[in-house]
């Protein structure tokens, strides 16, 4: 299915260069036309009924985000009530796979104790954290909703290239009263090179942080140490941190990183749906994650990412894969038309509203260009391809910290 779309564009494309120029194009008017505005109050998304009907029949969502925003921690806690609703039990995010069961240990545990994990953990200064995107207090409260609607966490990526101080640590309380002396004075030395070794990485952008450990021998030592622990916790952060520092490593040498680190997403993934296999035989997966990488075809990076992974899966089965792109038009204050980096959407942000959620349905424009009715820009025609719904958040703003 993939590969005929794309085909189809190619041969629209090379077959009519003469018509092309009288196609109408993707316009303001065109999104306007297809969009229309909800609320969300006490955790219902009230007034986008093709998006909550696409929901009730999908096995697979996929949500591309942007991180790090306040509306995305509202929309996501109200999706997963929806979700849940309907068979929904699974829930994928970008983060490490023992990261995300600690998260969901943490929450179980309330607030006070993921904040406090956060504040040992994190500098203000140099903006170091030991899990990403989990940072506001909207993400607390969708995690939270979350482990009280019964959903699984998995993590589906690397550990973060700031986890290894916080993960040695891991190894050290998981071990208890077996930890040897010489793991004890590995762990020590560890503590006092990892704290100077994450700042410079957050000063210097050209330190190497993954490739330097990959040759540090106390460090070495140390994952060694553990070889023989038959703990499975204790082998699960041992594998992810040296599958962590093989991939952080090939993105500081410049080499290509991306499809590493997607081969995992996918191993991550398809581990967990065969466990949930065991429990359901047709298990519901929610999945949210950064846009590049939730599309149902090629990613702006030109892989097929874990969003085509989920799709393809979906229609081996005959099932459906919902795909949502979260968007913003206005944010810190600002209308972001117009402004650098934000070009290319500028088309589907005109239906933004300060106030409103905007919703644009793009399965009638992706019909209308794959039959060569229709033409736009590539990140449009990309965009449109991908996603099956564009979201757009109200007034919008960087999540702030709760420790």
């Amino acid at each position: 299915m993939s590969s005929l779309l794309f085909l189809a564009l190619f041969l629209i494309q090379v077959s009519a260069p003469d018509s092309d120029h009288e196609l109408p194009r993707i316009n303001e008017d065109l999104i306007a036309e297809h969009t229309t505005y909800f609320d969300i109050r006490d955790n219902r998304i009230e007034g986008a009924d093709s998006l909550l009907a696409a929901l009730e029949q999908a096995h697979f969502v996929a949500l591309g985000e942007l991180h790090n925003r306040v509306r995305l921690g509202e929309l996501t806690e109200s999706l997963l009530h929806v979700l849940a609703s309907n068979g929904f039990s699974n829930f994928a995010v970008e983060t490490g796979p023992y990261s995300a069961r600690k998260l969901q240990q943490l929450i179980q545990s309330g607030k006070p104790e993921v904040s406090a994990f956060y504040d040992e953990y994190s500098s203000g200064l140099f903006d170091i954290v030991p899990i990403p995107f989990f940072k506001g207090d909207s993400d607390l409260r969708f995690l939270s909703a979350a482990d009280s609607l019964g959903f699984e966490l998995w993590g589906l990526d690397q550990e973060y290239q700031l986890s290894y101080l916080y993960l040695i640590d891991e190894l050290a309380g998981l071990a208890g009263e077996t930890l040897t002396h010489d793991q004890e004075r590995l762990q020590r030395k560890l503590t006092r090179r990892l704290y100077w070794m994450n700042r410079r990485k957050q000063t210097f952008s050209g330190f190497q942080l993954s490739c330097r450990l990959h040759n540090d021998e106390p460090f070495q030592a140390y994952l060694h140490s553990f070889d023989d622990a038959v703990n499975p916790d204790i082998r699960q952060i041992i594998g992810a941190l040296r599958a962590t520092q093989e991939i952080y490593c090939l993105a500081e040498k410049g080499e290509a990183s991306e499809p590493v680190r997607i081969s995992y997403f996918k191993e991550n993934f398809d581990r967990n749906f065969e466990i949930a296999l065991d429990e359901n035989p047709e298990p519901k997966v929610f999945l949210k994650m950064g846009s590049f990488h939730m599309g149902r075809e090629r990613s702006p990076l030109n892989l097929y990412d874990i969003g085509n992974h989920i799709h393809q899966l979906a229609e081996s089965k005959g099932q459906s894969s919902v795909h949502i792109y979260y968007l913003n038009r206005f944010f810190e204050g600002k209308d972001m038309t117009g402004r650098s980096g934000w070009e290319g959407t500028e088309r589907f942000i005109s239906a933004g509203d300060r106030e409103r959620w905007a919703l644009t349905d793009l399965r009638p424009l992706r019909e209308q260009l794959t039959k060569g009715k229709l033409r736009g820009s590539d990140f449009e025609t990309r965009t449109i391809l991908n996603y099956d719904f564009i979201i757009i958040a109200p007034e919008d703003d960087w999540v702030g910290k709760h420790w």
